[in-house]
């Protein structure tokens, strides 16, 4: 296992130099999904049927080498062993190293903190049998690396990247629990793209594996909003969490205003079930959306200006989850990390050392819209190409540039649509410059027919017994 790409997954490139706070808005009208879409013949055509899409999942979750679990049919019974070395693995990438680590008042965390840390994890406590134990989260919350909410930084001013920052879980989401730590607090735990460490007062047990597995198979409600709230009753006085982009809950009647079915915890620290409801105003949508070109826009653009953060920090996304939530309004299951979503679709062909003419030469082949650009340490959604330039829209932090004193920050913060010749002052180039993989996620040419997902198959091992 690659400890260190399984577990790093804000994705963001950061540089010792001076940030500008600006970033040159485009024109207006670039910023609407449907100058785009009017680019684009036949917008709404299916390019993946409901069917498609599922055995698109079913190949990827197979994959080991993108990560995804399917946390329903996990194993049960796990040895001290097995579960020992995934702490392991968790300490070796992120735990007490040569770098010097920061924490929340920028001071070096020292021997004392990492001691706690290791205590805190309490693997002395661990069985020599494990039975796995299934539960959901009753609302949105951090995964960490480790059980703490201290903070780990490379720089003692940079707040905006913590080290132990791996995600955020959505209200409703199904865990497998290895393990426990001192005193309970934390629970460690599995999801469908990351493992790691969540307060245990943001999660209910369930008794019988049957009662989680069920709540998630059926019939669902997708989030197609950027976020949406939901509401302790049906007079909408009171809410009781927001629910981003691509989450689903079960729903209890088929017309709006929606209710649905959401998990709560007991005294006891076991599940419950509550009804929540949804105003008839909110971007919800029965089941998933039509995977066409014109719905993909239009769910891109409502993140639109929605705020960078690095591992969901302060309610915002990255560039990652940007992607992640795109796609999970369409039921496609991706990983959390750049460098494993930019493995899932179709390769366009290699581009890392290839001439900016041979890469403007593919994008100009790429279905708008279903193509993701990937560079180091950053994923774009494709657009179009607009008099004579290829644009992309994505969720970036910032972006280095030449100036009279040297190269510097631009920073951005936000989801924006920009050019690729952003950047190309900096000493790193532009964002063309640096794409190194150009993914097709459905038919790899306007003029194709959908692709058949099933071929290759045989090609992946059936999935482990353990989790990534």
């Amino acid at each position: 296992m690659i400890a260190a790409v399984i577990l790093s997954l804000a994705i963001v490139c950061v540089w010792p130099s001076p940030i500008l706070a600006a970033f040159s808005e485009i024109s207006p009208e670039l910023e609407k999904p449907e100058f785009w879409i009017q680019k684009i013949k036949n917008p709404n055509r299916i390019l993946l049927t409901p069917e498609e899409i599922r055995k698109m999942n079913e190949k990827n979750l197979q994959r080991q080498d993108l990560y995804l679990c399917r946390v329903k049919e996990m194993k049960e019974m796990w040895t001290r062993e097995e579960v020992l070395s995934l702490l392991r693995e968790d300490w070796g990438v992120f735990g007490k190293g040569e770098e010097v680590r920061y924490g929340r008042d920028g001071k070096p965390l020292g021997e004392a903190f990492w001691s706690k840390l290791r205590m805190n994890m309490n693997e002395g406590s661990l069985p020599e049998t494990i039975r796995l134990v299934f539960g959901l989260i009753v609302r949105r919350t951090d995964i960490r690396v480790f059980p703490t909410l201290e903070v780990s930084m490379s720089d003692p001013g940079n707040h905006e990247f913590d080290r132990f920052q791996h995600s955020a879980l959505a209200p409703g989401s199904l865990v497998g629990i290895y393990h426990f730590s001192e005193e309970r607090l934390w629970s460690y735990v599995q999801t469908s793209f990351i493992r790691g460490w969540v307060r245990s007062s943001d999660l209910a047990l369930s008794e019988e594996r049957r009662e989680a597995i069920e709540y998630e198979e059926e019939k669902r409600l997708t989030v197609t909003g950027s976020f949406a709230d939901v509401f302790s009753t049906p007079s909408f006085d009171q809410v009781v969490f927001r629910a981003q982009m691509g989450t689903t809950f079960p729903v209890l009647n088929l017309h709006p205003p929606y209710a649905i079915r959401t998990p709560l915890r007991n005294a006891d620290g076991q599940v419950a079930f509550r009804q929540g409801y949804v105003q008839e105003e909110e971007d919800v949508h029965l089941g998933y959306l039509p995977f066409t070109q014109e719905k993909i826009a239009r769910q891109a653009f409502k993140m639109l200006h929605q705020p960078y953060g690095w591992g969901e920090m302060v309610g915002g996304r990255d560039c990652s989850r940007f992607i992640m939530d795109l796609f999970g309004s369409f039921g496609l299951l991706m990983p959390r990390n750049s460098k494993f979503q930019a493995m899932i679709g179709t390769d366009l062909g290699p581009l890392e050392g290839k001439t900016l003419k041979a890469k403007q030469n593919v994008l100009d082949r790429a279905v708008p819209l279903t193509t993701t650009l990937r560079l180091p340490n950053h994923i774009m959604l494709y657009l179009v190409k607009d008099r004579g330039k290829h644009y992309a829209i994505h969720n970036i932090w910032g972006v280095g540039i030449g100036s009279p004193s040297g190269p510097v920050i631009k920073k951005i913060g936000k989801a924006v649509v920009s050019d690729l010749d952003l950047g190309s002052s900096g000493q790193n180039g532009s964002l063309l410059n640096r794409i190194t993989d150009a993914r097709s996620i459905g038919p790899t040419s306007e003029g194709k027919g959908k692709p058949d997902f099933s071929r290759d198959l045989h090609l992946f091992s059936p999935q482990a017994a353990a989790p990534p």
